[in-house]
C-alpha cells in the first residue's frame, strides 16, 4: 500500500532503499521482529528480477517468469503490511541522528538504513539492445544461458566477466563467439588461451552495429574497427558483458566506495554507523537472487542488533 507519512514526525526503526530481492527480504525480517519499516521503491519492484525472461535456478519456484516472482516479492511486502513508498531517494544525510533520506515528497527519518538499490547492467548501445532485450540480448550468462542450449550464440567485451562468460556458455551452447573492440583483454593470456581451448572464437577489432530479427532475434553486424568492413553473424542469443553499473552516484563523498563505485563491505556492514548495505550493489563475488536474499537477511539481522543497542 502507498503509504501516506507525517515525515517531519513520524521516526521509523529501518528505512531500506530499493525493492529488488534484498530490500524485500531485509524488510521482511524486520517486520517480523515487530520494527517500524519504510521501503522506497521508484521504478519496477524486483528490480533486475523484472526484466529477465525466465527465473530457472531459484529454489523452490521452478521456472517462473522475472516479471511474475517480481510480483511475487511485492505481495510479499503486501501480505507483511511493509509501508511502501513509491518514490526514489534524491538525497541521504548519514550525519544527522536519526538518519534521513530525502525524496521528492520530503525528508523520511530512520534510526537505521539498508542501501539495497542494486546495479543495472553497462549497455554499448541502448537503442540497439532494447530492441531485443529478454529476447535474444541478454545481460547474464548463469541467468538466461540455458534458453541457447546447442545454439550459436555471441559475447560482446574483453574483460574477465566477459571471458567468464563465455567460458560458463562454452558448455552449454553449440558456438560462442567472443567479440572485442581491440586485441588488448583485461585478463592474463592464460585466461585467453583457456578460452581458446573451450573452442571459443574470438574476434578482435569488433563492435556490434546492428541487430537483425523480427519477433527475436537472429543475426548481428559487427564491423572491423581498423577497416570498416562489416559482417553478419547468425546468432541466436547475444550476452553483453561490458561491466555493470551500480546504483551509487548519491553516495559518492558520504560512504566508502570501491574504485568501480560499489558499496566495500565483505559483511553488509558499510563505513557508516548504522547504515548497511544488501544486494548487487556491494562489493562481493557473485550477484545472483540467492546472494541478494542472503544479504537483505544478514543486514536486517544487523540493523535489528543495532535498533536493540540504541533502545
Amino acid at each position: 500500500m502507498l503509504y501516506n507519512v507525517n515525515m517531519k514526525e513520524e521516526i521509523f526503526d529501518c528505512l531500506i532503499i530499493g525493492g529488488g530481492p534484498a530490500g524485500v527480504t531485509a524488510a521482511i525480517y524486520l517486520k517480523r521482529a515487530g520494527k517500524t519499516v519504510a521501503l522506497f521503491e521508484g521504478g519496477m519492484f524486483g528490480g533486475q528480477i523484472a526484466t529477465t525472461s525466465l527465473v530457472e535456478n531459484y529454489p523452490a519456484v521452478g521456472e517462473i517468469e522475472g516479471f511474475m516472482l517480481a510480483t511475487k516479492f511485492l505481495e510479499d511486502l503486501k501480505r507483511n503490511d511493509v509501508k511502501i513508498i513509491y518514490e526514489n531517494a534524491v538525497n541521504f544525510n548519514f550525519n544527522s541522528a536519526p538518519l534521513e533520506v530525502e525524496t521528492k515528497s520530503g525528508k523520511f527519518k530512520g534510526r537505521t538504513i539498508i542501501l539495497a538499490m542494486g546495479v543495472r547492467a553497462r549497455q554499448i548501445d541502448p537503442e540497439l539492445e532494447n530492441k531485443f532485450k529478454g529476447k535474444g540480448i541478454s545481460y547474464c550468462a548463469t541467468c538466461d544461458g540455458g534458453f541457447y542450449k546447442n545454439k550459436d550464440v555471441a559475447v560482446i567485451g574483453g574483460g574477465k566477466s566477459a571471458f567468464s562468460e563465455a567460458v560458463y556458455l562454452a558448455g552449454i551452447c553449440k558456438t560462442v563467439t567472443l567479440v572485442h573492440r581491440s586485441d588488448k583483454f583485461r585478463v592474463s593470456q592464460q585466461e585467453v588461451n583457456f578460452a581458446k581451448s573451450k573452442r571459443i572464437k574470438i574476434k578482435p577489432f569488433y563492435v556490434l552495429t546492428n541487430v537483425f530479427g523480427e519477433d527475436k532475434l537472429s543475426g548481428i553486424e559487427v564491423t572491423n574497427t581498423n577497416t570498416g568492413k562489416s559482417e553478419k553473424l547468425n546468432i541466436d542469443g547475444v550476452f553483453v558483458s561490458v561491466g555493470r553499473v551500480p546504483n551509487t552516484e548519491l553516495l559518492a563523498g558520504k560512504i566508502l566506495l570501491d574504485e568501480f563505485g560499489f558499496i566495500k563491505s565483505e559483511d553488509c556492514t558499510t563505513s557508516v554507523k548504522n547504515v548497511f548495505v544488501a544486494g548487487d550493489i556491494r562489493t562481493k563475488n557473485l550477484r545472483q537472487i540467492v546472494t541478494a536474499t542472503s544479504d537483505g537477511a544478514i543486514s536486517a539481522t544487523l540493523a535489528i542488533m543495532a535498533l536493540n543497542q540504541l533502545n
